[in-house]
């Protein structure tokens, strides 16, 4: 019966997480970065709660946050301006 609640609960808040997944990806620029760095460390954080309860279901949702979190967090370290790679050096004149 437990189970149940817990997916009652959790999927409305998995659609929803989706969602604010899918609008801060979709911004640009500086903005996107500060916003992805911020909901991918929240839902890190989430996610690594939600594992911590040992429960199936919650185990299960505590895995697709904590992988959207480590995403939105990737997504928030690309670089703006990619015009200047590290590994390609300019010539000396």
């Amino acid at each position: 019966m437990n189970i149940y609640i817990e997916c009652f609960v959790m999927i409305p808040f998995i659609v929803v997480s989706l969602q604010f997944y899918s609008w801060i990806v979709s911004l640009e620029g500086e903005e996107k970065q500060k916003h992805c760095r911020a909901l991918g460390i929240t839902y890190t954080t989430l996610g690594t709660t939600c594992l911590m309860f040992r429960s199936l279901g919650l185990a299960i949702i505590g895995l697709i946050l904590f992988m959207l979190g480590m995403r939105l967090i990737a997504h928030g370290l690309d670089r703006i301006n990619k015009t200047v790679f590290i590994d390609r050096y300019k010539e000396d004149k």
